[in-house]
């Protein structure tokens, strides 16, 4: 089967991250994807069209900045933030072209609101890979299949050492598990009691979901540096009336020990070679993502989030 050509949108990050470069590029030809150009929207700032230059240099293409993409291209990995994510948004229905959008929860609920009003039923996959994690799949396997009989918890913790730390972590990293989260309660009211770390940002929650589901996040970067991030801690136990899984996250994955210090290195392809995967069944029609609203609830739920950790009390959100 031959390679599906996909277009590069953007290369916006969390400040110097490219995750258009360092995570969904390489992963491209394991999944079956085929970058055909690199574009950027005219008006992009010097330091944006160096990213772009640079990726596109480094993948033999050509780097295009205007208004619109004018290369034909089967889906679009968009990393975009705010009105030119918004603006693409029409440009991909216009071209009927799926997207797959970088860290969606970074705009503001209000941004992203305009996102899924123009982005109307465009299928829309959230760059959130940790969902097509295989051990992740598993456990959604487990619970709907009631291998653990009824849900009745979900803790989920992640600590995460390197890269540059955010004001929200949550938005930033954070919602990969709540998402997690939204996925094995299915769609439920909680009620939840967040804290938040030294900038005032939420860190953790406890919750209970209408159904009876007790909930229980943590989020923390143990440092911080130029490097990418490694994850030193990705686990979610999740509990039923029959017994329980554990998932580690950060598996499959191989412990190599040379005369430097010992590594964790990834195999079996990793979650972002496994997202792209359902990326193309999504461009060739075999599977469909939620609308891009779906966002906005997500943000929402965030945002009850943050104004529990910054006031102290108990809120209800809705996912």
């Amino acid at each position: 089967m031959s390679a599906l050509p996909v277009l590069l949108a953007g290369t916006v990050g969390v400040g110097t991250q490219n995750h258009q470069a360092e995570m969904w590029a390489p992963a491209l030809a394991a999944a079956g994807l085929a970058a055909t150009v690199v574009w950027l929207p005219t008006g992009s700032e010097q330091a944006a069209i160096d990213r772009g230059r640079s990726l596109a240099d480094d993948l033999g293409l050509a780097l295009q900045v205007s208004e619109t993409p004018d290369t034909p291209a089967a889906g679009a990995i968009v990393c975009l933030r705010g009105e030119a994510r918004r603006a693409f948004a029409e440009y991909a229905v216009a071209q009927q072209v799926p997207v797959l959008l970088d860290k969606p929860t970074l705009d503001s609920t209000t941004e992203l609101e305009a996102f899924a009003a123009a982005a109307g039923t465009l299928p829309v996959l959230p760059g959130h890979h940790l969902l097509s994690h295989p051990g992740f799949t598993r456990v959604l396997t487990a619970v709907r299949g009631a291998e653990i009989g009824l849900l009745r918890a979900v803790h989920a913790d992640m600590v995460t050492g390197g890269g540059e730390s955010q004001a929200d972590e949550l938005r930033n990293l954070g919602v990969h598990l709540i998402d997690a989260m939204r996925m094995l309660t299915g769609p439920a009211t909680v009620r939840l009691q967040a804290h938040g770390g030294a900038d005032g940002g939420p860190r953790t929650f406890l919750g209970k979901t209408d159904r009876g589901v007790v909930l229980s996040h943590h989020i923390s970067r143990a440092c911080a540096g130029a490097s990418l991030p490694r994850q030193l801690r990705l686990h979610l136990r999740v509990i039923g009336t029959h017994g329980f899984v554990d998932a580690d996250l950060t598996k499959p994955a191989l412990e190599v020990r040379t005369v430097d210090g010992t590594t964790a290195v990834p195999y079996a392809g990793g979650s972002a070679v496994r997202h792209l995967q359902m990326f193309a069944s999504i461009i060739r029609g075999a599977a469909r993502p939620a609308s891009a609203s779906d966002f906005v609830t997500l943000s929402r739920a965030l945002d009850g989030m943050a104004e529990s950790a910054a006031t102290g009390t108990a809120v209800s959100v809705t996912w």
